[in-house]
């Protein structure tokens, strides 16, 4: 327990920080809140239009989009607040960053992770919960401890599993020596996947993205099962399952992170 309230502590210090420099640029901020709200807003009035034109996507209506956008939006903005250093993996480790990480006392990983607390990311959390709480007045999800529960571990499951793929991505750079790694294409992949119906893609694409890499389980799944739209082949809500990939791909991940920090060389001259 001590060890708990100290790491706890620690954290609870280092996302002040980061919350108090990043109020220190205000229009900065203000201006991350007005271009992500219209990026995403802008993004779900396009599926608007093509829905308005075609019918729906992929066999799925409006209001049902709506509540898929708005869970994933969500989920990347948790992600986003949360892991967004993870991006830059390669350029802590070019640049020697973690020298400093070795000579404190501390899990390398929780060093790394809480090192900068994302304030910025809430810009996108912002249009998301607006579209996500639209999408429930739409699809009538009765508001009970059940739903209320099911949504819970779809958001921290997708947020895992965001989080795992971007860490393992940056991982890679332990190995390769190099800032360049594959997280703009993940990145590009996540909202691909997770915005839209999984049945927009051939069959083949829908075994890669549900068994080998399972970004569909971000919204896809649990969202069909929650709207019962669906015939569930599980004994347990594929929110659950969501829950359970979530944590399985981040502990990978973490044991790729570790992995790699044995690779690690500093940078040198």
């Amino acid at each position: 327990m001590k060890a708990i309230r100290y790491y706890t502590s620690v954290a609870a210090i280092s996302i002040r920080q980061s919350i108090q420099s990043r109020l220190e640029y205000p229009f900065m901020l203000t201006g991350h809140v007005l271009a992500n709200c219209i990026q995403w807003v802008v993004g779900f009035a396009t599926i608007k239009f093509v829905v308005d034109q075609f019918g729906s996507i992929g066999g799925w209506g409006y209001e049902s989009l709506a509540f898929l956008y708005g869970m994933s939006v969500l989920s990347h903005g948790l992600a986003v607040v949360l892991f967004i250093q993870t991006w830059g993996l390669g350029y802590w480790m070019i640049d020697g960053e973690f020298d400093r990480f070795l000579l404190r006392p501390m899990g390398l990983l929780f060093q790394f992770l809480f090192d900068d607390f994302n304030l910025i990311g809430f810009t996108d959390i912002i249009p998301g919960l607006m579209v996500f709480v639209y999408g429930c007045i739409k699809v009538d999800l009765p508001l009970t401890f059940t739903n209320i529960l099911l949504i819970f571990c779809t958001l921290v499951g997708g947020t895992l599993i965001r989080g795992a793929v971007w860490l393992f991505c940056g991982s890679m750079s332990f190995w390769t020596k190099s800032a360049a790694n594959f997280t703009d294409m993940v990145g590009e992949l996540f909202e691909r996947v997770s915005m839209y119906p999984l049945t927009i893609y051939p069959k083949w694409a829908q075994a890669l993205f549900t068994f080998l890499l399972p970004l569909a389980w971000i919204t896809f799944w649990p969202v069909k099962d929650m709207l019962g739209t669906g015939t569930a082949v599980v004994p347990v809500p594929l929110a659950v399952i969501t829950l359970a990939v979530g944590l399985l791909l981040f502990a990978g991940s973490c044991a790729v992170f570790r992995a790699g920090m044995g690779k690690y060389e500093s940078a040198g001259s």
